[in-house]
């Protein structure tokens, strides 16, 4: 290796100084170093061991900032100054830290809208809190990216217990994202056990303008004043309306675990219901107060119950397996659920089995019951009739193929070599998540399969109704 090879002379610069080795020395070091990337960041490393008042401090700052503005690639730029805001976190006079935040933030600023996207994902989490506003305002910028890049500052914010209310700058946002993100600060202060009132939720319901975005505010609903305050603000919305609203707040009711408080919304949809003139809205809201009904139980359903269609009859095994190999991290949430119903309906319409890859624990019959519940389904659905045939089984990493089938690996980057399928039952195992299928699994499973021939990857929901469909049409 090159001696003058810049990460190695910057790891250099960092094992020095740990050995408390002369700054000034290393300094010397530093300037060696021809790739501006690396010459930066050394400049930063070498930085907090200088006075802050000093000749050389000055002189670091100056030429790391400089050498910021040469690095050429604006993915890479993005990247160093994230670097950069870590190691910022060990300068230990708080006026001067502050100062180059500032800075570098500024540098952010000037970036293309995709990057500073880029960096505000992966970097917030290193400011300190008098930096909220700031990075706030560049995500207000953001035009299609406020909501996911908003999010991730107010998880920050919150993480951090900073005292900054932030109601303000969310304020400043587009409509659609404002109440948003003022709901999902309302819900992440709520979890994290912050005796705060409802200023957010109110002032989220203030700028609340579609039903779309009252839905959303259902959905943040977390305690029994929330309801409170969002039935007070739907007075005087049109009957249909809040008729519509009070059933998804019973639904939301019911899933908190607030049963009596379900019960009694429910009681005033059902007196709601009977102020609408008769329509084919009327109709279709009738259909959902009974399901409504049906998932809270004890509740006397009235006499014009839509009849709920039976499953149809699925076989004692399936000719392959569908695979779902699960990548969220985390306890079981909404996304598992909601893929597991669809994989379910999709196993029953081609006679396939479901594998359930590296998932959470759970007993069949709570999954069943939640998936019921998430979906606000009438019944208990084909995963229930799969578990009843023995056609699904959990796996932690390993799959039996002497129940599958043999593996095989769906993939957009296929390895050549191992793109001719086996004869016989197959497993074909799709990927949960953003991620895809882990690396690690792809390179170890014999075949691999590319669905499209052209190398195009699908979204999940798509991916997962085309490999059942192949899968079912293989004899």
């Amino acid at each position: 290796m090159s001696k003058n090879h810049a990460p190695s002379l910057m790891r250099k610069i960092r094992r020095g100084l740990k050995e408390g080795r002369n700054p000034d020395d290393l300094l010397v070091n530093a300037k060696s170093i021809s790739d501006y990337y690396y010459r930066s960041l050394s400049f930063y490393l070498l930085a907090p061991h200088f006075s802050s008042k000093s000749k050389q401090y000055k002189q670091v700052i100056s030429l790391a900032n400089s050498d910021i503005d040469r690095v050429q690639q604006p993915w890479k730029r993005i990247e160093l100054i994230g670097s950069i805001s870590k190691l910022l976190k060990s300068f230990s006079d708080s006026n001067i830290r502050n100062e180059l935040y500032s800075k570098i933030l500024d540098k952010v600023g000037n970036e293309r809208d995709k990057d500073v996207k880029e960096f505000l994902l992966k970097y917030s989490k290193n400011f300190p809190d008098i930096f909220l506003n700031d990075l706030l305002s560049l995500s207000s910028k953001l035009e299609g990216s406020e909501f996911e890049t908003g999010k991730i500052i107010i998880r920050h914010g919150v993480n951090m217990k900073s005292k900054l209310s932030l109601i303000d700058d969310l304020l400043k946002f587009d409509s659609k994202s404002r109440t948003k993100l003022l709901g999902y600060l309302h819900l992440q202060l709520f979890k994290s056990n912050r005796n705060e009132d409802s200023k957010a939720l109110s002032k989220a319901l203030e700028t609340a303008t579609t039903q779309e975005s009252l839905l959303y505010l259902v959905r943040v609903c977390s305690k029994p004043s929330d309801i409170a305050l969002f039935e007070k603000h739907i007075l005087d919305t049109s009957p249909e309306d809040k008729l519509f609203l009070l059933i998804s707040l019973t639904s939301r009711a019911d899933r908190r675990n607030l049963s009596e408080l379900a019960k009694k919304l429910y009681d005033k949809a059902e007196g709601q219901y009977t102020m609408l003139p008769e329509s084919g809205v009327k109709n279709k809201l009738r259909i959902k107060l009974d399901l409504t009904a049906e998932r809270l139980g004890g509740i006397h359903i009235p006499s014009k119950v839509k009849k709920v269609k039976n499953l149809s009859e699925i076989s004692d095994s399936g000719k392959h397996t569908l695979g779902l190999y699960n990548t969220y991290g985390g306890n079981w949430n909404h996304p598992h659920f909601k893929s597991i119903f669809k994989a379910s309906n999709l196993c029953a319409a081609f006679n396939l089995d479901l594998a359930l890859i590296n998932f959470p624990e759970i007993s069949p019959e709570k999954l069943v019951k939640e998936i019921k519940k998430e979906m606000r389904l009438p019944n208990e659905g084909y995963t229930k009739a799969l578990f009843d045939k023995s056609r699904v089984q959990f796996f932690k990493k390993e799959i039996n193929e002497n129940w599958s089938g043999s593996v095989v690996a769906t993939t957009a980057n296929p390895d050549t070599s191992k793109s001719s399928l086996p004869e016989g039952r197959l497993c074909m195992v799709m990927g949960l998540g953003p991620k895809g299928l882990p690396k690690s699994f792809v390179n170890k499973t014999s075949y691999h399969f590319e669905l499209t021939g052209t190398n195009v990857a699908f979204e999940t929901g798509t991916a997962m109704g085309a490999i059942s469909s192949h899968l079912g049409m293989i004899n």
